[in-house]
């Protein structure tokens, strides 16, 4: 557990813009996610869902979907060579940073929390490299809001994840999937 002066120093994480963190990365989204990216760049889907099978995550974790015979995760796609989330620009800036999925807004810290959602631990991940600064401005307050957001949008998914794994007619397609949780 932290103390709240190591909290403090969290706090002041700030983001350099080196892009690390959408390299060589697969970020998970929900249909939360895909539904504020669709809304934002009136891009379909399909343009942006990558469903990935070599995801480290426990094998009963409730986010793996399964189409066909195999296990996947529904995750943004890739630009490849270099191996890079499509939304990042030449520049090293989020094309959909408005829109972002919940994931990327509380990236990088790690925060862990308590059923009252009071802050238990807070660190910065360590993913990947990241070179950042320390004069940013972030508050507990900030940080709990969109950790709260995102456990409620993941458990909200779940819950179609869930569903859709356990139907036992039709097709078990990615476009399935997504016709099923209605993003197609």
């Amino acid at each position: 557990m932290s103390s709240k002066q190591d909290w403090r120093k969290w706090l002041n994480f700030s983001c350099t813009a080196c892009g690390n963190c959408c390299k060589n990365t697969i970020v998970l989204i929900t249909d939360g996610d895909v539904r504020r990216i669709m809304e934002g760049t009136g891009l379909p889907a399909k343009a942006f869902v990558r469903f990935f099978s070599n995801v480290e995550m426990p094998q009963r974790d409730s986010l793996w979907i399964r189409l066909g015979k195999r296990r996947v995760a529904m995750g943004l796609k890739w630009e490849s060579k270099p191996t890079r989330c499509m939304f990042l620009g030449a520049d090293n800036m989020c094309g959909v940073y408005e829109h972002r999925p919940v994931t990327c807004r509380s990236h990088p810290f790690e925060i862990k929390t308590n059923d009252n959602w009071g802050i238990t631990r807070l660190g910065i991940s360590a993913v990947v490299d990241c070179p950042h600064e320390w004069d940013g401005e972030h508050t507990l307050r900030e940080l709990k809001a969109t950790e709260r957001w995102n456990c409620d949008q993941v458990e909200a998914f779940e819950v179609k994840v869930k569903a859709w794994n356990r139907k036992r007619s039709g097709k078990r397609t990615a476009d399935e999937f997504l016709r099923f949780v209605g993003l197609a």
